[in-house]
């Protein structure tokens, strides 16, 4: 036993409303006795979320323990049930156990100081503050339930997200209704909400070979291929053969019923489904996935490599297989990955203007008008005044020539830079290589 486990103090508590008062995150307890669990005896656990009905619970210092991840992350789940389950004897909570008839005690539980479980030394205080960042990351979204500040509470009842936590342990709160009062765990009592559910599109080109029917009847043995474009007017039973392609054991997560590894992706991730989606004139394929809270970039490759298997494999090639009835008796035979040109994209990588490639963070260059030195920067509208520009307009377009050469900035890149910054960064003339291609085109100066 350390020096740690000999300093605790067993809290004596004498009935159900004063554990219920006791109980906060951050609150430290041992099992002494477990009927079921006896695997769980003589391990501390740490209070991690209190609810009315019941508390969440981890093994401390064990965050990979069974215990500390079951309940998807949340820790051990443990009811208050009913004052009539309890006895209280000194320092030894002893819980009934409601389902056998003689009621024998089921386990019986060791509850420790609060004040010094929570601010036992400075080692201490640096692990508990630890745990509750990592128990609280910014943006988890919390409800109130009492407040124990007397002078300026916020309401029960009310929601918000954390904003930080502090090297105090006080968790600063961004409340839905604009303050900013952190909670103190230990002190405060509040649930956390699970997160709110976004939704997260991936895009995929999408190709089918579309087969009509000649003068006798019969099927061409020779289809034609169509692309996103083609293949807006078939979007309707296009939609109805991706839904009708879906397992019965994929009614409530999707493709996220097969994945198989217990990860963050598969907590974070609630359901995806493939459908179609027009965007810009073409229909293109789309996983549309429910999402809890936010995914890292590794997860989102991970994603992405998850349902690409799909697409191109098993699901997506149980679709292709299956004819689409359209107009005249004709057949369409949809492919959600092909060999050439694939790649599956969120909508900012697929569909959101792309900076032409080649171009400097910076360039000089004079107004049109006057003929001042003036700093463009490469995706930013306008311009900034240089500290260095004179009253010469000559004397200005040679600084500027001068700057640009020992910036390594070349004519192409100047002209496309000038033209970014005027007519947006999209257009063609924001491409270095159209001038490459074509010097003599605009100019400037």
């Amino acid at each position: 036993m350390d020096a740690q486990e000999k300093q605790r103090r067993p809290v004596a508590i004498k009935n159900l409303a004063e554990l219920k008062r006791f109980i906060r995150p951050g609150v430290e307890f041992k099992t002494l006795y477990h009927a079921n669990h006896a695997d769980m005896v003589g391990l501390t656990r740490v209070v991690t979320t209190v609810q009315t009905t019941g508390f969440y619970s981890k093994i401390r210092d064990q965050p990979e323990h069974p215990f500390s991840t079951c309940n998807h992350g949340k820790g051990f789940y443990t009811d208050f049930g009913k004052a009539g389950n309890y006895l209280f004897d000194g320092t030894t909570v002893k819980v009934k156990d409601t389902r056998n008839k003689d009621r024998g005690v089921i386990y019986e539980l060791e509850f420790y100081d609060r004040e010094q479980s929570i601010r036992e030394d400075t080692k201490m205080d640096r692990k508990m503050v630890n745990f509750i960042k990592e128990q609280f990351p910014p943006g988890t979204r919390i409800r109130l339930n009492s407040m124990e500040d007397p002078y300026h509470p916020i309401s029960p009842g009310t929601e918000g997200e954390v904003d930080y936590v502090d090297d105090d342990g006080q968790i600063y709160m961004k409340w839905d209704n604009g303050r900013t009062l952190p909670l103190a765990p230990g002190e405060d009592s509040f649930t956390v909400l699970p997160p709110k559910l976004s939704t997260l599109k991936l895009y995929m080109p999408l190709t089918a070979d579309f087969y009509e029917r000649d003068k006798y009847g019969e099927l061409e043995t020779e289809g034609t291929q169509l692309d996103g474009r083609a293949l807006r007017v078939y979007r309707d039973q296009i939609t109805d053969a991706l839904v009708r392609n879906r397992m019965p054991e994929e009614a409530e997560r999707g493709l996220m019923y097969w994945y198989k590894n217990t990860d963050d992706l598969d907590r974070k991730v609630r359901s995806a489904v493939f459908t179609v989606d027009v965007r810009d004139g073409t229909l293109w394929g789309a996983a549309e996935c429910l999402v809890a809270g936010g995914l890292t970039a590794a997860e989102l490759e991970q994603l992405k490599e998850y349902l690409t298997g799909h697409a191109a494999d098993g699901w997506g090639e149980h679709l292709e297989q299956q004819e689409i009835l359209v107009e005249n008796g004709c057949e369409l035979y949809v492919h959600l990955w092909n060999p050439d040109n694939w790649s599956i994209q969120t909508e900012q990588e697929r569909f959101a203007p792309k900076l032409a490639e080649g171009l400097p963070p910076l360039c000089f260059s004079t107004l049109p008008g006057t003929g001042a030195l003036i700093c463009i920067k490469m995706g930013e509208s306008g311009y900034y005044p240089s500290n260095w520009s004179t009253d010469d307009p000559q004397q200005n377009r040679e600084l500027a020539d001068y700057n640009n050469e020992r910036l390594g900035v070349t004519q192409a890149q100047r002209l496309a830079m000038e033209c970014g910054s005027m007519h947006g960064w999209d257009t063609p003339g924001a491409d270095p290589g159209y001038y490459e291609q074509k010097m003599g085109g605009m100019k400037f100066d």
